[in-house]
């Protein structure tokens, strides 16, 4: 079971270094009209990797 763990920390590190974009959409209807919709996006980034790349400013 460590192991696992172990490897989804690893995968977690790796993705937050590097970055990852989730984009998706929601759609809930009621006999074929929509009635909510969701788009969805999130950025998952590093603060390191941020600054690299521009957003904001590094402290100090």
């Amino acid at each position: 079971m460590a192991d696992a763990a172990e490897a989804v920390v690893d995968l977690l590190d790796r993705v937050v270094h590097r970055g990852a974009v989730v984009h998706g959409n929601v759609v809930i209807s009621l006999a074929g009209i929509d009635l909510v919709r969701l788009d969805l996006r999130l950025l998952l980034l590093g603060l390191e990797s941020g600054f690299d790349v521009g957003f904001g400013e590094a402290p100090g």
